[in-house]
């Protein structure tokens, strides 16, 4: 075949027309042309296409479907419903068009994502610090209303149930996971619980001072759920064991480091009185764990004991600076008390013990103005103020319980009152105290060492 081709080609390059067959042949193409003229070019119209129904000879039109603008809005919907909303609904509170997206799908989905046992326990006990936090500030600009109060201790006992069981599983195969567990929670508790009660520093007890009853009673339907999960806290942690030293050091170390995080990423000023407050609480954990590894040696279980005391108190460290916002108006010697160093008991046993002789002074100096039932209720007040003034020089811990010092005072503040109310002269005195909280009482640091 290929050497045909080849031969015709040649053959073809030797043929030529002659010149009258050229011209026979041009003729002819001419002439058909001018028979056979072009036809005049006409617009393409576009056919509609049609297709015909199954059912019938009718047809039908087909419409052409957008596919790509549909996509591109399918693809900002999907975005504002998955991303915009639930970063929205973070910001929302009780009573917010958007809070039921915040806490029925987006913590609830992060709760089904959450599969490791101590992982859940520590975001369902986050969830119980998001509804207290929401509770506190609705009550500080005053909207804590009976019914959203209602809900949050609903919320309140679920959380603290969901996490009572997350630990009571846990404690099947991991005793010392559960035990440090319960102690995250109960201490969250009681912060939670005493910053609500405080009276005059707290943002709460602001808001109650200018908010309605209603108010009030809401905020204390909140207290009384706290203090109920407490007690239940306490009986669990009465029956766990201690874990071992140093399981409970590396936790306080962990927790150490957690605290020192949230404290540079608040951002507090330098000349901060809170960020001072702070500090020095780090510092009484650090000597804390100074005074247990020295006491170990002789007692590994009371040094275990102490180190329980600062985990507890790095946890509520950790509570408070957590939620800074809410907690900044919170007065932290009442919800985290300093721990004194020696220095400082003796510092405060002189003061105190400077005010409680200068009040039995006063009493003595008025005794022979009395009567004797009068006197025999001052002598009262002044013999047991006495014995508290012993115990106190005795045991200086004593020093960091306000309420045994503001206890003392209390007792010579009556006897001037009783002395006021029996007609003498109190012109030897100062001043009158017009409560049962003296000057020291006031000065006195509220604190517990643990």
């Amino acid at each position: 075949m290929k050497r045909f081709s080849e031969q015709f080609h040649k053959k073809s390059e030797s043929v030529t027309l002659q010149p009258v067959e050229r011209a026979e042949l041009r003729s002819r193409v001419v002439s058909y042309m001018e028979y056979h003229p072009m036809a005049a070019a006409t617009p393409v119209v576009k056919k509609r296409s049609f297709i015909r129904s199954p059912y019938g000879n009718e047809a039908f039109k087909t419409v052409p479907i957008p596919t790509a603008m549909i996509l591109r809005w399918s693809v900002a919907l999907s975005a504002l419903i998955l991303i915009i909303i639930p970063v929205l609904a973070e910001q929302t509170l009780p009573g917010d068009n958007l809070y039921a997206v915040k806490v029925r799908f987006n913590e609830e989905l992060r709760s089904t994502l959450t599969f490791d046992q101590r992982d859940k326990i520590t975001w369902e006990t986050e969830r119980l610090n998001r509804r207290i936090a929401e509770a506190r500030l609705l009550a500080s600009e005053g909207k804590l209303t009976d019914e959203v109060s209602a809900q949050v201790v609903a919320s309140v006992r679920e959380h603290t149930d969901n996490v009572q069981q997350e630990i009571n599983t846990l404690r099947e195969t991991d005793a010392d996971g559960a035990t440090f567990a319960t102690i995250e929670l109960s201490t969250t508790l009681e912060l939670q619980s005493e910053s609500l009660q405080q009276e005059g520093n707290t943002v709460l007890a602001s808001a109650v001072a200018d908010a309605s009853v209603s108010n009030t009673t809401s905020t204390q339907a909140l207290v009384d759920v706290l203090n109920e999960s407490i007690s239940k806290q306490d009986a669990q942690t009465d029956d766990a064991a201690v874990p071992g030293y140093d399981k409970i050091m590396a936790r306080v170390e962990q927790n150490t480091t957690r605290s020192y995080e949230l404290l540079t990423s608040a951002k507090f000023s330098d000349n901060d009185p809170l960020k001072a407050a702070i500090d020095r609480r780090l510092q009484d954990v650090s000597r804390s764990i100074e005074e247990a590894n020295g006491l170990r040696s002789e007692d590994e279980t009371g040094a275990s004991k102490k180190l329980i005391g600062t985990l507890e108190r790095t946890q509520k460290l950790i509570v408070f600076m957590s939620d800074i916002k809410v907690n900044r108006g919170v007065d932290l010697e009442t919800v985290v008390p300093a721990i004194l160093t020696n220095e400082e008991k003796e510092q405060q046993l002189a003061q105190v013990n400077i005010e409680i002789n200068h009040k039995i002074e006063i009493l003595e100096t008025l005794h022979p103005k009395l009567n004797a039932a009068t006197a025999a209720k001052v002598d009262f007040s002044i013999q047991n103020a006495k014995q508290k003034q012993t115990e106190i020089k005795a045991d200086k811990d004593k020093l960091t319980n306000h309420d045994f010092v503001k206890d003392t005072m209390a007792l010579l503040d009556d006897a001037l009152k009783v002395i006021a109310a029996s007609g003498v002269s109190l012109t030897v005195a100062d001043t009158l105290p017009t409560d049962n909280n003296s000057s020291t009482s006031a000065s006195t640091t509220k604190s517990k060492n643990n």
